[in-house]
C-alpha cells in the first residue's frame, strides 16, 4: 500500500497532503521548514519538515508530482498517456538539525579510539 504527498502552498507557509492508495485524503498539515502542525511537529523535525526541502528543491510546490515517503521517490502520471512515472529522489538539502548532527559525528570520529575490552575466554 503506497502513502503519497503532494505539497501546495497556502499564503507564506506550505500544505502538505497524504493520500491513501485510493488517492483520498489522509490529512493535511501546514508547515514550513521550521515547523509544523502536525501531532509531531513539538520535535526537533518531523516527517512534514524532511519533505518540504525535496519538494523545494523539485520544484515540485503547486505541481502534479506527489512524494512517495517510505521509497524516498517521485510519482506522477505520465502526461503521454503510458501510466505512472516514478523517480528516486534525490538527496534533499541539509536543514540546521541535519548539519549538527553531522558535526557530532565528525568530532566523534576524530576523538582517540579507546583500546576494548579483553575479550573472556571459557574452557568447555
Amino acid at each position: 500500500m503506497t502513502t503519497l504527498y503532494n505539497c501546495h502552498t497556502d499564503g507564506d507557509q506550505y500544505r502538505i497532503t497524504k493520500f491513501d492508495s485510493l488517492g483520498n485524503v489522509e490529512s493535511t498539515y501546514l508547515c514550513t521548514v521550521d515547523e509544523c502542525e502536525c501531532p509531531a511537529g513539538f520535535r526537533p523535525s518531523c516527517r512534514h519538515r524532511h519533505m518540504l526541502p525535496r519538494f523545494i528543491a523539485k520544484e515540485a510546490v503547486n505541481s502534479f508530482w506527489f512524494y512517495d515517503y517510505d521509497r524516498q521517490g517521485w510519482m506522477t502520471n505520465d502526461y503521454q498517456g503510458h501510466g505512472p512515472v516514478y523517480e528516486p529522489a534525490e538527496p534533499a538539502p541539509m536543514n540546521g538539525f541535519e548539519k549538527h548532527e553531522q558535526e557530532i559525528d565528525a568530532i566523534a570520529a576524530q576523538a582517540e579510539p579507546t583500546s576494548p575490552e579483553p575479550t573472556l575466554r571459557r574452557r568447555i
